[in-house]
This record gives structure tokens, sequence and C-alpha cells, in this order.
């Protein structure tokens, strides 16, 4: 065998191995769904480091942002057939981990019908002080200012308290349960949803969320570019718990090219210290 067969047989041994290797690596549960259903007002999308424009029809991918309006309501379904409502003057990331698809609310309203099999992990729906974790159930999760509310209206799941850095898990809930819970207190457990919080649901959500059996069938679209984001539209991210934003630096480093995107971020370095490094290398190393 002369020498450019030999290294031709190399390069294909290193691609298989290659191939293998990547097989047997962890990963984490992609989110891929599909916005079934899109009323009201348009509905914005942060996608890597762009502001984009939703409509019914278009994908959506882990890592995107989606923030609507306040007359927006939105069904976007899932690859397994979940269906998720995303309510008026909502903020939700879609994030991916290892085995769980996991919904960050950070504002305002979501509708979960989950309907996944044990082979395809769990669905976890988290607002910045409680969640919930689940196969099959339907849940509704309020994040307010002040607090974060869960009401458990079929089949069970796992609540999900949120402290410091890490995600604990608390109890079995059970359907028709209401949990409450303020910055840092104790998880109020009542037996029906509050007034409060009956009266505040989106109209939408009385109801079941209507699936639409074509829409994962439809050819993908694309949210439409509209520009690069600015500091003020990913300033309310950039404070989430620091596991939930990991891979911001590597996302949105790119930005700091823009003069007024580096003085904003300079100017409030105090709430995410992971950054000084990046801006002011000489005041220590970078992350890893």
């Amino acid at each position: 065998m002369g020498p450019r067969e030999s290294r031709w047989r190399n390069a294909v041994l290193a691609l298989i191995l290659a191939t293998r290797f990547a097989d047997a690596s962890p990963r984490g549960t992609d989110i891929n769904g599909v916005v079934s259903i899109a009323d009201g007002d348009p509905f914005t999308v942060i996608r890597g480091d762009e502001l984009r424009r939703g409509a019914r029809g278009v994908t959506l991918i882990a890592g995107d942002i989606v923030e609507t309006g306040p007359d927006t309501f939105l069904v976007v379904e899932l690859q397994e057939g979940c269906l998720i409502g995303i309510g008026p003057s909502s903020g939700v990331y879609f994030l991916s981990r290892p085995g769980v698809a996991t919904l960050i609310v950070l504002t305002g309203w979501l509708k979960a019908d989950i309907r996944t099999e044990a082979k395809s992990g769990t669905i976890s729906v988290l607002g910045l002080r409680l969640g919930i974790q689940s196969q099959q159930a339907v849940v509704l999760l309020h994040a307010d200012e002040h607090f974060d509310a869960i009401f458990d209206e079929q089949g069970s799941g796992t609540l999900l308290l949120r402290d410091t850095a890490a995600t604990h898990i608390d109890k079995e809930t059970q359907p028709n349960q209401f949990f409450v819970r303020e910055d840092r207190s104790e998880v109020v457990l009542q037996p029906h949803p509050s007034a409060d919080f009956l009266a505040r649901m989106p109209a939408a959500f009385r109801d079941t969320l209507p699936g639409q059996p074509s829409a994962s069938s439809r050819s993908p679209l694309e949210p439409q570019r509209v520009r690069k984001v600015t500091y003020l539209d990913i300033q309310p991210w950039l404070t989430l718990p620091r596991d939930w934003r990991a891979g911001f630096i590597t996302r949105f480093r790119g930005r700091l090219k823009d003069p007024a995107f580096f003085a904003a971020m300079d100017a409030h370095l105090a709430l995410y210290p992971e950054w000084v490094p990046i801006l002011h290398p000489k005041q220590g190393s970078e992350p890893r």
C-alpha cells in the first residue's frame, strides 16, 4: 500500500472513530417546536445574537428566547406532541439540558400539556422561584415580579424549588393542587387555585390547548431577522441564575464590538461578574 492509500485509510478510520465517540457522548435534550397558533400582537424571538420576528408556522429551537406582547397568545407544538401555550406579556427561554427539555419563564404565563414517554425524558417548566417537572401532566405557571404560582391541572409531577445556583427536587404534586412561592419563602400549598390567579389567567388558558395535527408536517419557517440585539433586548436575561445563563458569553460576546453595547455592559458589570475578564482582560483570566 502506497503513502496516498495509507493516508486515505487513516483518514477514513479517524472519521469513523470520531463519529462513534460523538454518538456515545452525552447530549442535551433538544427542544424543537412549531408555532401552530399565533393570535394577537406580534412576538419576537432572540436567536443567537439576533432579534427576529415570529409568526405562525415558525420553528423554535433550543436557545431561543420568546417574548410576547400584551395581547399575544401562542401555541407551540413540540416534537413529542406536547403543547406549550405562551400567554401575553411573557418571556420564555427554551433551554436544553441533559435528559430534560426545560422552559424558563422569566415573566408572564405558560401552560404545558406534557405528553412524553419515559424514553423521551421529561419536561421542566421553571420560574425563578418555583417549577414543576413531569412526563404526563397539564400544568400552568405564572411568573410575577414577586412570586411564582403553579397549578397542577391534570396528572402529576415533581415540584422544583429554586435556591441559589441549584434546582432542588422537593415533592410529588397531585391534580388540582396550587403552589405559590415568594422570594426565598416557603412554598404555600392550596387545594385549588386562588381567586386572584383565576381572575388574572389568560382566557385562552381556561380551555384545553388547541392542537394543530398538521403543524409538525409543514415546511419549517425561520423567524424573520430584524437586527442584532441591543443591551436592552437581553438585559433581563443576563441576570438569570448562573447555570441558566451559561453560554451567554460565547453567544453575545460579538456584540461588544458595538460601543453602546459595551458601555451598557460595562456600567452593569456588578450584575454579571463573569463578564469582567471579557471586558477588562487585565483584571482576571477568562472563564473556561
